[in-house]
């Protein structure tokens, strides 16, 4: 038998549960990754039966209806379209159904929708972890404002340091220049002092040998005159 018997593809899909294409592909995609089959052809185009067509419209409820995400919409409807095939018998009446099925109806039943109590259940522990998920986050902003602020910290009181350091390094080499400038002039009054001492002492020869001088002229004037 023909796999594609019976089967739609995605605009009509499309047309059917009133949306677009698009969204129909991002969906398909979304519940193969949960491991739910489309039949395709060689083409890897996708074919809609019945029950896709079930599937889907419960997806497009949840996503819609209940404000789920795409990905926990789809957990959803996947666990419930477990549940409905284990309870309607093998994987061979379930076969038999979708082939005996020969019309797709747009009109369902509100029982083919996953239930509130469900529904709402994901939808809480959804919204527990996107609450633990923002704590998570509300501490790490927290970490790294204390980060900041242990570095905005760190960095004024280097700052600190090195201006103090700045201003010692100055003290010490205004009180170094001083000790030389000192020095300096201890020496030259040092030196000043030993020329005068020294011209003083060369007065006092000077004033020694003058009167020397003077005592040998006077003796010498008194010897001549007797």
């Amino acid at each position: 038998m023909n796999e594609k018997q019976d089967t739609i593809n995605a605009e009509e899909m499309a047309k059917r549960l009133n949306t677009t294409s698009s969204n129909i592909r991002k969906w398909c995609i979304e519940l193969e990754k949960h491991g739910y089959e489309f039949v395709k052809d060689n083409r890897r185009k996708r074919y809609y039966s019945v029950t896709d067509q079930s599937l889907l419209s419960n997806l497009k409820y949840a996503i819609q209806e209940k404000k789920l995400s795409l990905e926990i919409a789809a957990m959803t409807v996947i666990k419930g379209f477990d549940r409905n095939r284990s309870s309607s018998g093998t994987q061979e009446e379930h076969f038999k159904k979708k082939e005996n099925n020969r019309e797709l109806s747009v009109t369902q039943k509100h029982n083919n929708h996953p239930t509130d109590a469900v529904l709402t259940t994901m939808k809480n522990q959804f919204e527990q972890q996107q609450s633990i998920n923002n704590k998570l986050l509300e501490m790490l902003d927290n970490y790294k404002a204390a980060l900041e602020e242990s570095e905005n910290r760190r960095r004024s009181e280097q700052e600190h340091m090195n201006k103090q350091l700045k201003e010692l390094e100055e003290r010490l080499a205004v009180r170094i220049s001083e000790q030389i400038s000192n020095r300096d002039k201890e020496m030259m009054e040092y030196i000043r002092s030993s020329q005068k001492q020294q011209q003083e002492q060369y007065l006092e020869i000077a004033a020694t040998q003058q009167n020397e001088e003077e005592q040998k002229k006077g003796f010498f004037a008194r010897l001549l005159g007797k």
